[in-house]
């Protein structure tokens, strides 16, 4: 093999071990910055999980809250009927009292 030989192939050697060692640096490099998103992907996750767990806690409280202020609404409308009745049946009575104890109008007025 002549020099001229030696030093081609050497060169494609120092080469092609060059390509191959920047391909696996490159490849080392993608793998670490894949599982550093990976991780910080799960750290996001995991951050919305708590925040959803948290939100739906509030909700929660909030329903909780509207059925108290409807079952008071409820009890108060109830409470508002018998005061209704109640002046129903007052009211019922003043016209009877009126009837017997005011002289009735003349005709024509």
């Amino acid at each position: 093999m002549s020099n001229g030989t030696k030093w081609i192939v050497g060169t494609g050697v120092a080469i092609v071990t060059a390509i191959v060692g920047s391909a696996v640096a490159v490849l080392a490099v993608v793998v670490t910055l894949v599982g550093d998103v990976r991780a910080d992907l799960r750290d996001v996750r995991a951050d919305l999980t708590t925040q959803i767990a948290g939100v739906n806690a509030r909700i929660d409280d909030v329903r909780a809250d509207l059925r108290d202020v409807r079952d008071s609404m409820e009890s108060l409308d109830a409470r508002l009927r018998a005061v209704e009745v109640g002046f129903g049946k007052i009211d019922q009575r003043l016209l009877t009292i009126e009837r017997v104890v005011l002289p009735a109008p003349p005709p024509g007025e």
